[in-house]
């Protein structure tokens, strides 16, 4: 059960950091986005029953934050656009670590890791949270892990393409709204259950 956990938790992480990536034609998005978190696979219930449910994305013009909770662990990452850097907060069951990294670490991390990712477009469509998206599909290789596939829906109406520093992927052209990665034998999928253009500090 550890092993497994462990290993969620590398997942997570690694969604948490691939979810924002986005460059869109249109107008800076401000507001709320609320994803629900779902896990399939040869996943125990146990395990299940620890992970998130729901991520929340608040993106204000300097700063886009993103936070997810469960009984084993809290996550919140803080993406600083002027400052061209992003901080981790995880709480793993009262282990708390702090990660912060400059984009010039993120790329360092990234040339070191052997990243590889080849983007293939479709024409394939569907309406979340009220807003049409497109369908890109991503097939990431590097040197630390194994083949990973990621099914990315975004749409164009928004931009938060000034936080591409915190991305391991390449820009698509808009906000990411469905967003499903694929390894060994389980898959994580957040999709936005809404979408609140407002205001944030």
């Amino acid at each position: 059960m550890k092993k497994i956990m462990t290993g969620f938790t590398m997942f997570l992480i690694t969604m948490v950091i691939l979810l924002p990536s986005a460059k869109a034609q249109k107008a800076p998005f401000t507001g709320t986005v609320v994803y629900d978190v779902t896990i399939a696979g040869d996943v125990p219930e146990q395990a299940k029953s620890m992970m998130p449910t729901e991520m929340t994305m608040k993106v204000s013009p300097d700063k886009l934050v993103t936070v997810m909770h469960s009984s084993m662990m809290d996550i919140k990452n803080i993406f600083d656009a002027p400052a061209q850097v992003s901080n981790m907060l995880m709480d793993m069951m009262g282990q708390k670590l702090n990660i912060k990294n400059s984009a010039a670490d993120l790329a360092d991390q990234k040339k070191k890791a052997g990243i590889v990712i080849t983007v293939k477009p479709t024409t394939e469509t569907k309406t979340i949270a009220g807003f049409n998206c497109k369908k890109a599909i991503m097939t990431i290789t590097s040197n630390q892990s194994a083949e990973q596939t990621v099914d990315c829906y975004f749409t164009e109406d928004f931009d938060v393409s000034k936080f591409n520093f915190g991305n391991t992927l390449p820009e698509v052209n808009g906000l990411a709204l469905e967003f499903t990665m694929a390894t060994g034998p389980f898959s994580l999928k957040m999709t936005a259950r809404s979408v609140k253009k407002e205001n944030i500090a």
